[in-house]
């Protein structure tokens, strides 16, 4: 946020009542102004009074300081994956989507935005966040990695892509993030996704900061889910040389390239079913994994493929989280969506992985309810 020199008078001309902890951070301020004005003697320069104005104003004005406010580096993946930033709550409504038959009306799920709280944010995520700046020249097209959060089973990854022309390799709007996600374009001549080691499966989908973005430069943020868990992840990238609109032979990538992005730090809790010792879900801040076929009383639903079992995720109707101060987050109901994605695990079929739309303290958590059935979490 930016003030001008009047309003940062005017705030600290104000008479103010500030809490204690609004009141140890201005003295942490103090105390970095004066190693700094230290440090600048030393060197030879001077600090304006007025940049311990802007600093002090800050505090008065957000009750944070400029230099401890803790989220800022992280503040547009924070905000845009688990706040406001560039969402807002809607209402389920009806649309008309084209079926190739003359259309067919749909009901669009409500889904429901929170901010982001800071003191949360410091606890369960922020220290798990992966800064990688990773650059990629792709023709005209310059291609950034910013950073990562993974716990590894479901996680985040932040993008920018940059083109002076106009971006007209993929396609993103906030249509497509209330849909299946944003998607690669005819126009494309280069590639990307994300994949687990051994070529295990990765699954995402991936929205872009509609406010922040523009004609040439998008931010993008792909919330993805892996079939292993732990797994080292890679970004997977192949340039082509010219649009796939145009001829090609089998195989017309030009380069490939595996950039590693690693293991995810965030801790991951596995909850047992106790009457059989196995893996029944497990969570961590970002996501939540459900075994369907263990105690959910989905038995009735399990199917048999090559040997192996699998539910089908549509046979989860409700996820709701009770909170201990009363409180819910209904992460899915009918015609409610409140996650940044859902799929089926892809090398499990009875495991479906959730990446949240907002951060959960899991110790505030008392139970969580999957259709009828409600298991206590501590």
């Amino acid at each position: 946020m930016l003030y001008t020199e009047k309003e940062l008078q005017d705030t600290l001309k104000k008479d103010v009542t500030i809490s204690k902890e609004t009141e140890k951070r201005m003295q942490e301020t103090y105390a970095q102004i004066r190693r700094d004005t230290k440090t600048s003697k030393k060197r030879g320069r001077k600090h304006s009074s007025m940049a311990a104005a802007v600093a002090l104003a800050v505090i008065l004005i957000s009750g944070t300081t400029a230099g401890a406010a803790y989220i800022s580096a992280h503040t547009d993946l924070l905000g845009n994956v688990f706040g406001q930033q560039s969402r807002t709550t809607k209402e389920a409504y009806d649309t008309v989507v084209d079926n190739g038959k003359g259309g067919t009306t749909v009901t669009m799920p409500s889904r429901e935005y929170v901010a982001v709280d800071e003191a949360q944010a410091e606890k369960l995520v922020e220290p798990y966040v992966e800064d990688l700046n990773i650059t990629r020249k792709i023709g005209d097209y310059t291609l950034t990695i910013i950073n990562n959060i993974s716990d590894g089973n479901a996680g985040v990854l932040s993008l920018k892509l940059e083109n002076p022309n106009g971006i007209k390799a993929i396609h993103a709007d906030e249509g497509t993030n209330e849909t299946k996600g944003a998607y690669f374009t005819q126009d494309r001549d280069f590639y990307f996704y994300l994949e687990g080691a051994d070529e295990s499966l990765a699954s995402d989908k991936m929205t872009i900061d509609s406010k922040k973005s523009s004609d040439t430069c998008y931010y993008l943020y792909s919330s993805y889910v892996c079939s292993a868990k732990n797994t080292d992840l890679k970004f997977h990238l192949e340039q082509y040389g010219k649009p796939v609109s145009e001829p090609k032979d089998d195989d017309m990538a030009t380069q490939k390239e595996d950039i590693a992005l690693g293991i995810g730090k965030m801790p991951l809790t596995s909850a047992v079913n106790p009457e059989n010792n196995k893996e029944q879900f497990a969570y961590s801040a970002i996501s939540l994994s459900l075994n369907l076929a263990n105690g959910f009383g989905l038995d009735d639903e399990i199917q048999k493929e090559d040997g192996q079992t699998f539910v089908d995720p549509y046979y989860l109707k409700k996820l709701v989280l009770k909170y201990k101060d009363g409180s819910e987050y209904t992460v899915l109901d009918e015609n409610v969506d409140n996650t940044n994605y859902l799929c089926g695990e892809m090398e499990n079929g009875d495991t479906i992985k959730i990446v949240f739309n907002r951060m959960v303290d899991w110790s505030q958590v008392e139970t969580l309810v999957a259709n009828d059935v409600e298991i206590s979490v501590q």
